[in-house]
């Protein structure tokens, strides 16, 4: 899958949700809207857990939703729906995590214990 990702969202197979996604670097990319915009972006280092969800249609039509959830107080889970080959997506977002992480020296416990800290400030 290389080392950049990006996608759109789809409804029954066509890109019609007006939804981005891209992986780059050490950061994944939500883009929603149309007329107005919105960006979230999630550190990979933030990433918590990744987890796909398919209905009978998805599967059908071989796209899926990868729900990543990261220690993110704005935006604790996002969704990248209708994305084609969900699982490889997901196994792609969960090594970078993983990558990203080893590089910053940083351990899963710690990602955990960082964000407990920081919902104590809000």
């Amino acid at each position: 899958m290389g080392t950049s990702w990006t996608d759109v969202a789809r409804w029954a197979g066509l890109p019609v949700l007006f939804e981005r996604y891209r992986l780059a670097g050490d950061t994944l990319y939500v883009k929603r809207g149309l007329v107005t915009t919105r960006e979230d972006r999630l550190l990979l280092y933030r990433v918590l857990d990744v987890q796909v969800r398919r209905s009978l249609l998805e599967r059908l039509l071989g796209l899926g939703t990868v729900v990543v959830y990261g220690a993110d107080a704005t935006d604790p889970v996002l969704e990248l729906k209708g994305v084609r080959r969900p699982h490889e997506v997901a196994d792609l977002i969960q090594s970078r995590a993983e990558e990203a992480r080893a590089r910053a020296g940083i351990r899963g416990r710690e990602v955990y214990g960082a964000f407990a800290g920081e919902a104590e400030h809000f």
